[in-house]
């Protein structure tokens, strides 16, 4: 069964998910929560509505609401509405996530650790690569 490449692939997905909410646990976040700072890190501060980081994260609004409605109340982000468009609804990093970005990043930097365990840096880039042609046939 494990040959099979689509069994495979959920099945890394689901321990994956495990281990990172262990490894988040201490920050009081969960894998998802941490994909959702990490963007809003990457923008640099950048105004991001809510609709931005449903099409990174590429689920569904409600997913999105809810992630962004829990991450609020932790006190990691802050939201406000468009004053000329109450549609958009847009995400700031707060004061913790700040206080907290470096534990934050040597818990993912432990998670890519366990993932990449025992494979040299070629072999890394030859999985990144791989796995990106795969999420290219599938989307």
């Amino acid at each position: 069964m494990l040959s099979d490449i689509g069994y495979l692939l959920k099945v890394i997905q689901e321990h994956t998910e495990r281990h990172a909410n262990q490894i988040f646990k201490p920050v009081d976040l969960t894998s998802s929560q941490v994909r959702v700072l990490k963007f809003l890190r990457g923008r640099g501060g950048e105004r991001t509505t809510q609709k931005e980081l449903q099409q990174y994260l590429k689920v569904s609004h409600p997913t999105v609401v809810g992630i962004v409605q829990r991450l609020e109340h932790k006190g990691f982000v802050r939201t406000e509405f468009d004053g000329e468009d109450k549609r958009n609804k847009y995400l700031y990093l707060t004061k913790r996530e700040e206080e907290l970005f470096e534990q934050m990043k040597a818990s993912h930097d432990k998670m890519e650790h366990l993932l990449t365990r025992g494979m040299t840096g070629e072999q890394i880039e030859e999985l990144k690569a791989l796995l990106t042609l795969v999420y290219e046939n599938v989307k």
